[in-house]
């Protein structure tokens, strides 16, 4: 027996067909991807300070994580992922372990950095208007620096560890700079500079006088500037000698010469002292071996040199004439000798003296 489907019964049949193919599994889908991790994966501390990480799971928070630091003396984490830095700078690995995820781990770098330090070095006292000035801190790396200026300019250098800077008029300036770390963390620091006066200078002495091949020494007042120094200088060749002190030494040969003093801060102030240089004084006295007792025409000299000074004594006798001269007559006495003296004297002060015994005939 045969046994026939109507049309309406294979229509059916053929719907069920299509429904249990489309219903039907396809190739199976690979499962996502678990992830694990640390926020912030990085951060810059200073020494001692402190941030907090987390740890996530697939984008949200993980649950039973313990927390550790890698490296030894790399600071400490809590339970709660709070980090504290060391006091020594350096690069530390912190650490989440996540106990219900097969072990799994993840990690954060931690830069820990000096923190922000520095001192100005300055000139302490600077000319109104001096340019080329040179201020700076010692760097730390990984420092940023941000310089501003009152009572002056800056030229260079504003964002470095070491500016260039100009003077204003006075009385005084200030640098100030602002000093951050890697970590962000700020140090300001600042220095006043004095802004000098005008230079004014003296020489002592101004005027001297002084016998040929001796030594003296050249003082000088000054007023103003920054170095309150001088150099010394000579007017003119074959004047002496001079040093770096002011200690002069006259020349040989007599004259009239300069010395000079100049300002280190400004060559343009100077000033000049002048210097006398004489002979020295003369030696030897003239005058016969013997003498007559009662004798009335007596003579005696000594060298004769323009500006000396002269001064006569005697014993056994008196002096005619000539007493503050070169020469003098004497009146002999009685006795059997007569001493003659005579001191002369230049006209820096030095003198020599000179002495002579005559017996009587």
């Amino acid at each position: 027996m045969r046994t026939s489907l109507s049309h309406g019964a294979l229509a059916i049949v053929a719907v069920a067909f299509l429904a249990s193919c489309q219903n039907s599994p396809g190739p199976m889908a690979a499962p996502a991807a678990e992830t694990y991790g640390v926020l912030p994966a990085a951060a810059t501390l200073t020494v001692g300070g402190g941030t907090t990480f987390a740890a996530k799971y697939d984008g949200g928070p993980a649950l039973a994580v313990v927390w550790r630091v890698l490296e030894p003396a790399g600071g400490t984490v809590d339970g709660a992922g709070r980090y504290l830095a060391p006091d020594l700078p350096g690069l530390y690995t912190v650490q989440a372990r996540f106990k219900y995820s097969a072990d799994r781990t993840a990690t954060a770098m931690v830069t820990v950095v000096a923190p922000p330090a520095g001192h100005i070095t300055a000139p302490s006292d600077v000319l109104p208007g001096a340019g080329g000035l040179v201020a700076s801190i010692a760097p730390v790396p990984g420092s940023h620096y941000a310089w501003t200026i009152t009572g002056g300019q800056l030229t260079a250098g504003s964002d470095s560890q070491a500016v260039t800077f100009q003077a204003g008029p006075g009385p005084k300036l200030v640098l100030r700079c602002r000093v951050t770390n890697a970590a962000g963390d700020v140090l300001n620091i600042s220095r006043e500079v004095r802004t000098a006066g005008a230079v004014s200078l003296a020489i002592s002495p101004a005027e001297v006088t002084i016998t040929t091949g001796r030594t003296m020494k050249f003082g000088f007042n000054v007023a103003g500037g920054t170095s309150l120094g001088v150099t010394w200088s000579l007017g003119e060749s074959g004047a002496g000698r001079l040093d770096s002190l002011g200690n002069y030494q006259a020349p040989d040969v007599p004259g009239r010469y300069t010395v000079r003093a100049t300002s280190l801060d400004n060559p343009a102030v100077a000033v000049t002292a002048r210097v006398q240089v004489v002979p020295k004084p003369p030696e030897g006295l003239t005058a016969p071996d013997s003498f007559r007792p009662g004798a009335l025409d007596l003579r005696a000299q000594v060298p004769e040199v323009a500006g000396m000074t002269y001064a006569w004594a005697i014993e056994g006798g008196t002096i005619l004439s000539g007493a503050t001269a070169s020469a003098v007559t004497i009146h002999a006495g009685q006795g059997p000798s007569l001493t003659l003296r005579c001191r002369v004297t230049n006209q820096a002060g030095d003198s020599s003296a000179t002495k002579k015994t005559l017996n009587a005939e």
